[in-house]
């Protein structure tokens, strides 16, 4: 299927399988629970040059999806969780915020993914252009081959388990008892949530994040140091 204009169709349901999407036009369109099938098809759909700008996504698991230098510029993404999805050569742009990105599949259906894998390609994608809030790339997300703002907005890290491991040395000693708090905490939360993932990328001062502000730049200065 291709050259498709999404905005101007119209129908009550849409259950294809196994098909390929190409150069088609979701832009500014409402994603709602009828469109949920074109994403969570048995035999995944492939998305390939797509534009979902500004489309409201937020209904919508991509489950299995595979999406091919698509752009999801000024997209709502919010609270996404793309435990199967793949996402090769797409571009970022605007604010994102609650997602999570997998390397491989996981959860309940990871075991029946038709064709069968163990990894989600993820490669390629620019997010360069995107404001990341509580934005996390987990499980086995290659950082090298994506390409991430740039500035002191954004921390990068490698063997961030290592870090965990020796920075918390130094939060222990800091003298501010309720700071020390907020930090051990973020100490704990990132542990479990980069649990299989060794580089990552993150903001320094993320606005959704539990610690203050002050307390988040501190702890990623002292991950930075710690190795």
């Amino acid at each position: 299927m291709a050259d498709v204009d999404f905005g101007r169709a119209a129908f009550d349901r849409l259950s294809p399988s196994a098909c390929v999407f190409e150069s088609c036009d979701f832009r500014n369109v409402k994603l709602d629970r009828r469109m949920l099938p074109l994403f969570k098809a048995k035999r995944r759909n492939v998305f390939r040059r797509c534009r979902f700008d500004g489309a409201d996504m937020r209904s919508i698991d991509p489950g299995s999806s595979r999406f091919e230098g698509c752009t999801f510029d000024g997209a709502d993404l919010d609270g996404w969780t793309a435990t199967a999805a793949e996402l090769i050569d797409c571009h970022f742009a605007g604010r994102l915020t609650h997602v999570r990105f997998y390397g491989k599949p996981w959860g309940p259906g990871a075991a029946e993914l038709i064709p069968a894998r163990t990894k989600n390609e993820f490669r390629g994608n620019d997010f360069r252009g995107a404001e990341l809030v509580d934005v996390a790339f987990l499980m086995g997300i290659d950082v090298a081959k994506q390409r991430w703002p740039d500035g002191d907005e954004y921390v990068r890290l490698d063997r961030i388990h290592q870090r965990l491991t020796r920075g918390r040395t130094e939060i222990l000693r800091w003298k501010d008892l309720e700071a020390r708090g907020e930090a051990l905490q973020m100490f704990q939360s990132l542990s479990f949530l980069y649990m299989q993932q060794n580089e990552v990328v993150a903001r320094r001062k993320d606005p959704e994040a539990t610690a203050a502000p002050e307390v988040q730049a501190k702890v990623w200065d002292a991950l930075a140091r710690a190795l």
